[in-house]
């Protein structure tokens, strides 16, 4: 059985190791959705310390799908020229890396959009930031997947060695898969084929611009861990479609903003999440953060037990995200055949060197307390970074 730092081939791409850095939002961008120096030696970090994947966090195809003022852009040419000396810099330190596109659908901070709305399927109110998105027209659908099509060839002529198209976490793709936030009734909603067709055409775009030998990845929801939302019934049957439709690894997760401890489960620093809100908003999200605590427990590989019933029925490989702290039970998920790749964003945030660590044989697990301070402080604006570790990222 493999191990978990043997090498593994993804389509042309060859791994180190079965490690991978889970892509997370640095805002260290310029306001224009360049990535900056700091982003350089983020990344340049990540590679040195081991990684055999690193995925880069959340670029966004065009300004309609801008999630945050300082994330990451693959919707212009500006990017490619400055993306290629940070993928070079990884590529001499023996790393990998793939851009993330996305579109923030629902699930944009109004900051980020100016006097734009967001766009959804439908028309169903975001509860994160109190806002209804507009229902997308037939024109503005085909666009976006032109749009993902073009980020793809951009990451392809930037350097990286593959793209991940993130389905996951209630942005637009995720929002077309689900039951809750897809009311449509025309050819892209009504029913899971319908609801599926949106990543269809954004997969299908892509491979055609990118050509059958570039790696292109997903990532997935396989629980939205809300009433109505996506769960194993519509997701697994769409984890099986994308891996007929050629797809070459994909990544499974779950949660939205809007259940966020579903996806980084640990605590909650409510004092971080409601900065700056009115009391109304800071009343809501204060107490739903204390029910997903309650709900939502962190234990470590949360979503290891979709992975095992998931995994038989792919015959692409599956990274498994959400949890993963000790090298044993890492060893044992890729060991097992549960999991071909472990994805780990926090440990990686405040350990960047963790997979060397762990390579050279430590049995210590990973650090980081799931305090998920990081991702609180990103959602305030700030860069991403572990808040209690000085010489962390």
């Amino acid at each position: 059985m493999p191990t978990l730092f043997e090498s593994i081939r993804i389509n042309s791409m060859t791994l180190k190791n079965r490690v991978v850095k889970s892509a997370t939002i640095e805002n260290m961008a310029t306001m224009g959705g360049l990535p900056t120096d700091r982003t350089g030696r983020f990344y340049s970090r990540l590679a040195k310390g081991g990684c055999g994947l690193i995925i880069s966090g959340y670029a966004y195809v065009n300004k309609t799908g801008q999630s945050y003022p300082l994330q990451n852009g693959a919707h212009s040419d500006a990017m490619i020229e400055r993306w290629k000396t940070i993928t070079d810099s990884v590529h001499n330190h023996g790393g990998s890396i793939a851009l993330q596109i996305v579109h923030g659908g629902r699930q944009t901070k109004p900051g980020a959009l100016g006097n734009r709305t967001q766009l959804a399927p439908s028309a169903i109110p975001n509860m994160v930031y109190f806002t209804l998105p507009r229902a997308m027209t037939e024109d503005q659908i085909w666009q976006t997947i032109e749009d993902f099509a073009d980020a793809a060839a951009r990451a392809k002529e930037a350097g990286f060695d593959a793209v991940q198209i993130h389905a996951a976490h209630g942005y637009l793709i995720s929002s077309f898969l689900s039951p809750l936030t897809n009311r449509r009734k025309d050819a892209w909603g009504g029913d899971a084929d319908r609801r599926f067709r949106f990543l269809e055409e954004v997969y299908t775009a892509v491979r055609k611009r990118v050509g059958n030998d570039y790696p292109v990845l997903a990532k997935l929801n396989i629980q939205d861990f809300v009433p109505f939302g996506l769960s194993p019934k519509n997701s697994f049957p769409a984890a099986r479609r994308l891996a007929a439709l050629g797809l070459d690894a994909l990544e499974v997760s779950g949660g939205t903003l809007e259940t966020p401890l579903g996806m980084c489960r640990g605590n909650a620093p409510i004092e971080v999440f409601t900065r700056e809100r009115s009391p109304l908003g800071k009343m809501y999200i204060a107490s739903s953060l204390a029910c997903l605590k309650m709900l939502l427990r962190f234990r470590e590989n949360y979503f290891l037990e979709y992975a095992r019933k998931l995994k038989p029925m792919l015959n692409i490989p599956l990274i498994l995200v959400g949890g993963i702290r000790n090298p044993a039970s890492a060893e044992q998920i890729i060991s097992s055949g549960w999991a071909d790749c472990i994805s780990l964003a926090r440990p990686l945030i405040r350990e960047p060197s963790l997979p060397n660590k762990w390579q050279n044989g430590s049995r210590e697990p990973a650090s980081c307390t799931s305090c998920n301070r990081c991702l609180g402080e990103v959602e305030q604006g700030n860069v991403l970074r572990c808040y209690l570790k000085t010489d962390a990222l």
